[in-house]
């Protein structure tokens, strides 16, 4: 009679389609974030900027203060943000789970400006922005080794 436990059932691995889902959602969102600014670039800032009075009031601007931009050079920067980040997602292997919690610090980002009531207004992606490389560096340090880590 053999005592040793079995090993543990291994999980089929997810279907195709479900898997191409997963690593196209890091680079997807980084084309939603890209897209709103280009959107929001020619609309009026005032009806879409973070201004703390109305966060409760209007809480839209939770999502849209992320895509105000008040000059060409800080779209552009941003812009180019995004890609870095879609390509990093990509090569990293970020999937679906990474994708939730960068989507969640989107209004989380903007939300917490509420600590600083002086701001008055605030538009950009910077804050999104560097959720995303927290959210990249995260998951790099917990799932990869040697250089894919650094």
């Amino acid at each position: 009679m053999n005592l040793a436990a079995a090993p543990p059932p291994v999980a089929p691995p997810p279907p195709a389609a479900s898997r191409r889902w997963a690593e196209a959602a890091w680079p997807a969102l980084a084309g939603l974030l890209a897209a709103v600014a280009l959107v929001l670039y020619a609309a009026p800032s005032g009806e879409w900027d973070w201004q703390p009075a109305l966060a409760w009031r209007e809480p839209w601007r939770w999502w849209t203060a992320a895509g105000v931009h008040w000059s060409a050079a800080h779209l552009a920067m941003n812009l180019a943000g995004c890609g870095v980040l879609a390509l990093l997602g990509w090569r990293g292997g970020l999937g679906l789970r990474a994708a939730a919690a960068w989507a969640l610090a989107w209004p989380l980002t903007q939300l917490a400006l509420l600590a600083q009531p002086a701001l008055l207004h605030y538009g950009g992606l910077s804050g999104v922005l560097h959720a995303g490389v927290a959210v990249v560096a995260c998951h790099l340090w917990r799932h990869e080794r040697g250089s894919r880590r650094w």
